[in-house]
C-alpha cells in the first residue's frame, strides 16, 4: 500500500495571506480564514469540529480520493493531508457522507452490485488525529433488489427543502448521544399503481463501532395510495420511530364531507427481535394536524409536536405537542395540548393593507382566526429552564407552466419563497410562554433557494437566529412590512438573540458583498464551540467561516 504524500503549503494548497478582520456586533463574532484552495477536482465537503482538536476540512473527489485539511478554533491553518482510496475500498462506491460520531468518525460510501441489481452502504473509519484512514472498509448491510432514488442529492422527497441526512436514496439518522445510527431506504416498487403498491423499506440501526443492532426490510402496513413516510429518529436505546400520514381512504382527501379529517397522523416502533412493529395513532380532536416533528426529548420522552389547522382549507392556527409512551402505545397531549398564535402578532409587521385584509379576514371567521400560510418547522429546542422553543418559517416554492412562444414549446418556473419567522415558547409545565414574530421577505427565481432560509443554535436560555436580509429591515417598525431580500443580490448577514423573556434583538453582522463569498446560511455547520461553522467557496478559492456567540 502506498503511502499517502503530505503536500507541501506552497504545493497545492495556497494562501491568500490576506484575512479578513473579524465581525463583532452585540454578542456575535464573524471569523474567516485565509484563502485557501483544494487540491485538483476535489469537491469542497462540510467542515468537522473536533473540539479542542481543531476543524478538519473534508474535501472528495467522488470516493476515489480525499483531502484533509486541519484547522485550528481560530481558523488558522496547521497541516493537511491526501488519502488515495484505491486499495481500501470495494469498486464501484460513490461518496454517501462523512461523519463524526461522539468518539468515532467514518466515511460512508453507496456500494453497488451492478450485476445482482442490488447495493447497500460500507463505512470506512477515519483517524483525526493522523489525518488517514485506518484498515479497509466494512460492508454495514446490502438490499435484496433496487433502491428506490427520491429526487436529486439533497432535496427532500416532500420536494420543499434542503433536508440533512438526507442523499437522493439513503436517509440517515443519529441518536441524541451520538453513539448509534440508522440507515434507511425504500426498494424499487413491485406495482407501478400506488393502490396496489405497499412500500418496502430498509432499516438498519449500528452503534457507533459499526456494530449492528437490528435491520432488515420491512413491508409497509398501507399501501402508498394511502401512506406517506414523514420521517424517522433513532432513540439512544436503539429503537427506530416512523412517522407516517395515513389517509383513511385512497382518494386522499384532506377532509370528510362532514368537514372533519380525512387522515390521521401514526406511529410505527421498530425495535430488534420483532419483524411487527407496534403501531400508534396520533388524533388531535377534530382540527387537521399541518405538520409533524418527531424527537428524542433530554428525558428519553419520544415527542411529537408540529402545527395544527381549524379547517382542512385553513392555514395554520398554531402548534400542538403530545408524548408517546412507548409500553402502552399511547400518546398523551402535553398540557392542553394546542398553543395559538395570536393574532396580534399575526398582523404586526405587515402593511397598512395587508393588515385590512387580516382583519377582514379574522371578523368573517365565526372564532375569529386568521392563522398563518406555509408555515414550515425549521428547529424545536429543549431549554436548560425545562422550556421548549419552536421555531418556524413560512416558506414555500411556486411553480408556473407556460407556454414559450419563442420555442413553441411548454416550459416551467419557479419561485421560491423564504419569508416571517415565527418562535413558540412553551414552558415546563406545558403552557404557552409567548410567540415572536420576526419579519423578513427573501426570494429566490429557482426551485431551491441556496441562500434563502435560516439557521439557529441556542446557548443558555438564548436562541439565536441567522439569515441573509435587506438592510432596510434592521430596524423595522411593527406597522410596516419587510423589504424584500432578491437571492445572490448582496444583502447583510443578520443575527437575532431571543431570550427566555422573549425579548428579541436584531444585529447586522456586515454586507455580504464585505465577505467575498454567497455566505449559504442553511448550509452552517454546528462547530461545538457556541458556533456555526461552513466552508463557502468562490472563484475557485475556498474561505472557513466561524460565527461566534460570545
Amino acid at each position: 500500500m502506498n503511502k499517502p504524500k503530505l503536500l507541501l503549503i506552497a504545493g497545492l494548497i495556497t494562501f491568500s495571506g490576506i484575512n479578513m478582520k473579524a465581525q463583532k456586533a452585540g454578542p456575535y463574532v464573524v471569523k474567516s480564514s485565509e484563502e485557501f484552495e483544494s487540491p485538483k477536482r476535489h469537491e469542497i465537503m462540510d467542515p468537522v469540529p473536533y473540539g479542542k482538536d481543531g476543524i478538519i476540512q473534508v474535501n472528495a473527489k467522488k470516493s476515489e480520493s480525499f483531502s484533509f485539511q486541519l484547522f485550528s478554533n481560530d481558523l488558522k491553518f496547521i497541516k493537511e493531508n491526501t488519502v488515495n482510496t484505491e486499495t481500501k475500498l470495494n469498486e464501484h462506491t460513490s461518496y454517501d457522507r462523512f461523519f463524526k460520531f461522539k468518539n468515532k468518525t467514518y466515511l460512508f460510501v453507496r456500494d453497488v452490485n451492478k450485476e445482482a441489481h442490488t447495493e447497500g452502504i460500507s463505512a470506512l473509519e477515519f483517524s483525526p488525529k493522523d489525518l488517514d484512514f485506518t484498515g479497509s472498509s466494512k460492508g454495514l448491510f446490502q438490499s435484496s433488489d433496487k433502491v428506490r432514488t427520491l429526487g436529486g442529492s439533497g432535496v427532500s422527497a416532500l420536494g420543499y427543502f434542503y433536508v440533512k441526512g438526507y442523499t437522493g436514496a439513503y436517509t440517515f439518522d443519529v441518536s441524541n448521544d451520538a453513539t448509534k445510527f440508522l440507515y434507511s431506504y425504500s426498494l424499487v416498487p413491485k406495482e407501478k399503481k400506488d393502490k396496489l403498491n405497499k412500500d418496502i423499506i430498509g432499516l438498519y440501526a449500528f452503534d457507533e463501532n459499526l456494530n449492528k443492532l437490528w435491520g432488515g426490510e420491512y413491508e409497509m402496513p398501507y399501501t402508498e395510495a394511502i401512506m406517506d413516510n414523514l420521517g424517522y429518529t433513532i432513540a439512544d436505546d436503539g429503537k427506530v420511530y416512523l412517522l407516517a400520514k395515513v389517509f383513511e381512504n385512497d382518494d386522499r382527501k384532506a377532509a370528510t364531507k362532514d368537514g372533519v379529517p380525512n387522515y390521521h397522523f401514526e406511529i410505527l416502533i421498530y425495535q430488534k427481535d420483532s419483524k411487527t412493529p407496534k403501531s400508534v395513532e396520533i388524533k388531535i380532536d377534530n382540527y387537521f394536524p399541518k405538520e409533524a416533528y418527531i424527537y428524542e426529548g433530554d428525558n428519553h420522552n419520544i415527542v411529537i409536536a408540529g402545527f395544527y389547522g381549524k379547517a382542512a382549507n385553513k392555514p395554520v392556527d398554531g402548534a400542538y405537542m403530545v408524548k408517546l409512551d412507548v409500553e402502552k402505545a399511547t400518546v398523551s397531549k402535553v398540557n392542553g395540548g394546542y398553543f395559538e398564535i395570536p393574532s396580534e402578532i399575526i398582523k404586526a409587521f405587515t402593511s397598512e393593507r395587508e393588515k385590512r385584509k387580516l382583519e377582514k379576514k379574522e371578523d368573517k371567521d365565526a372564532e375569529g382566526d386568521i392563522g398563518v400560510d406555509n408555515l414550515r418547522i425549521r428547529d424545536i429546542y429543549e431549554m436548560p429552564n425545562g422550556s421548549t422553543k419552536i421555531v418556524s418559517e413560512q416558506y414555500w416554492v411556486r411553480r408556473i407552466t407556460y407556454y414559450d412562444n419563442s420555442c413553441h414549446c411548454m416550459k416551467t418556473k419557479y419561485d421560491t419563497y423564504a419569508d416571517d419567522i415565527f418562535v413558540m415558547s412553551i414552558d415546563a409545565k406545558g403552557k404557552l410562554e409567548w410567540v415572536k414574530k420576526i419579519p423578513k421577505a427573501q426570494h429566490s427565481s429557482d426551485a431551491i433557494g441556496d441562500g434563502l432560509s435560516i439557521n439557529s443554535m441556542i446557548t443558555g436560555n438564548d436562541l439565536h437566529i441567522f439569515y441573509i436580509d435587506n438592510i432596510k429591515n434592521l430596524n423595522l417598525p411593527a406597522t410596516e412590512a419587510p423589504k424584500v431580500h432578491q437571492n445572490r443580490m448582496g444583502g447583510f448577514l443578520t443575527a437575532v438573540t431571543v431570550n427566555e423573556k422573549g425579548d428579541v434583538k436584531k444585529f447586522s453582522l456586515g454586507q455580504i458583498n464585505d465577505f467575498d463569498t454567497n455566505f449559504f446560511i442553511r448550509g452552517f455547520e454546528d462547530g461545538g464551540n457556541n458556533n456555526i461553522i461552513s466552508t463557502e467557496r468562490k472563484k475557485k478559492m475556498n474561505k472557513l467561516f466561524s460565527i461566534e456567540v460570545k
